[in-house]
């Protein structure tokens, strides 16, 4: 048998705690030797260059973590501020399209109060409320009526032309039958040559015709046409319509001319009524009702 191995003589382990002391009284010497002298410096920073790419590729995920929520954040907040610019744009454009209208019509009404005074006549502004729902016609009612001394039949212009007349008249508002009405003509006269016509409405804003003109009556595109006054309904110097074209008579022994309304028929709010003085001065308060057949009990 081989003899059992014997233990070393006089060999004595080192305990825990005086390891302990021991790593303990090394470390300090270390730190106060490297915060002496900066015996350490090179050993940091070869550590370093071996644990910083440990270091970023462990931190990457981190960093894509926050990227995409910061992405998800910065979307949202862009949303958010694109709504709310779109709506400031919405309500800028509002305001500036509703200045361009009033505007408009400011120097509108400007430009009805600049009319000269027409001897015999009164002049009341007025304004478009409703226009007829009928697309045969050409028919608007306004805000004025038998209580401000409207009465049928007078001329309504704006601050260019003729507009149409007063056909139908309540105690409130009135029916202004506009020029361009199929069943409304104004007679009128060439500023040119003084040649009288009657202007007619064709059911469009855009256009007039003289019907049944003479052909070898001398009118011309380019002329001028103003109410003549021989009516008695529509005072003298209204204008009216310019020529564009004439139409020589084909199938008839008449020509036509086309022509275009100088004022803004069916185009503006605010008009003038011109009232007869002697009508004006007339108490018009009173409505009358109509009168009863003879046949209808009381």
């Amino acid at each position: 048998m081989s003899p059992a191995p014997s233990a070393p003589l006089f060999i004595r382990e080192m305990g825990l705690p005086a390891r302990f002391s021991l790593y303990v009284l090394v470390c300090l010497f270390l730190l106060a030797l490297d915060a002496r002298y900066s015996t350490l410096f090179g050993l940091r920073a070869g550590l370093n260059a071996i644990i910083h790419p440990a270091q970023m590729v462990l931190a990457q995920p981190w960093e894509w973590l926050q990227n995409v929520g910061h992405f998800f954040v910065g979307h949202g907040e862009l949303v958010a501020e694109n709504t709310r610019l779109k709506q400031q744009q919405d309500i800028l454009g509002a305001s500036v399209r509703e200045h361009a209208a009033v505007a408009k019509e400011n120097a509108q009404l400007r430009a009805l109060l600049a009319l000269p005074p027409r001897p015999g006549f009164n002049t009341l502004t007025g304004e478009v409320i409703e226009a007829a729902p009928n697309p045969f016609t050409r028919k608007v009612i306004i805000n004025r009526g038998s209580s401000q001394g409207v009465v049928a039949g007078v001329p309504v212009v704006d601050a260019i032309g003729l507009v149409g007349q007063v056909t139908r008249v309540y105690a409130w508002t009135a029916e202004v039958t506009l020029l361009t009405d199929r069943d409304q003509g104004a007679p009128v006269q060439n500023l040119r040559n003084g040649l009288r016509s009657i202007v007619s409405g064709q059911g469009s804003d855009n256009q007039l015709e003289v019907r049944f003109l003479d052909m070898h009556a001398d009118l011309q595109p380019g002329d001028l046409l103003y109410t003549s006054g021989i009516d008695g309904v529509y005072p003298a110097g209204v204008p009216v319509a310019r020529v564009i074209k004439v139409e020589q008579p084909r199938h008839t022994p008449f020509a036509r001319a086309l022509c275009q309304p100088l004022g803004g028929v069916g185009k503006y709010r605010h008009v003038v009524i011109l009232v007869p003085a002697e009508t004006a001065a007339k108490p018009t308060t009173k409505i009358l009702a109509p009168a009863k057949s003879p046949g209808a009990r009381p």
